[in-house]
């Protein structure tokens, strides 16, 4: 039996910080397979559009960004996917991720600026992606 989302689940509560390795692409460029993310208890209420969340879906726990609140949930988007996924319960976040460090870079915090950077130039790269087709 995997004991990481109980456990997992059991230290944010208790509001410390958890630490994991990432696994998956669907977060590329600002968070890769392999890297390590630290999550943060966070209340609904604090969530903006632009965090990013780590969530309990029906795939399992995910994380993703915010893109736009609604009646139905929170509704989130891999930043390498063009589409939202369903609306996520706000009592099925479990956190926000604060910070990522990459095999092959330092550790830096994910403020603002680096979001919508991040945000831009994916966005752009999928545009690129979709009128070369």
């Amino acid at each position: 039996m995997n004991e990481f989302e109980p456990t997992l689940r059991e230290v944010l509560a208790a509001g410390r910080a958890a630490r994991f390795r990432a696994e998956g692409d669907s977060m590329h460029p600002v968070i890769r397979s392999g890297d390590y993310v630290q999550v943060v208890p966070c209340a609904p209420s604090e969530l903006r559009r632009g965090d990013i969340i780590l969530a309990s879906t029906g795939r399992g726990l995910t994380a993703h960004r915010i893109v736009r609140f609604s009646r139905r949930g929170i509704i989130t988007r891999g930043d390498n996917s063009l589409r939202s996924d369903p609306p996520v319960d706000p009592a099925s976040v479990l956190g926000r991720v604060a910070e990522v460090e990459q095999i092959t870079r330092d550790s830096r915090t994910l403020d603002g600026s680096v979001k919508i950077i991040r945000v831009a130039v994916t966005f752009l790269r999928h545009l690129r992606k979709r009128f070369q087709q």
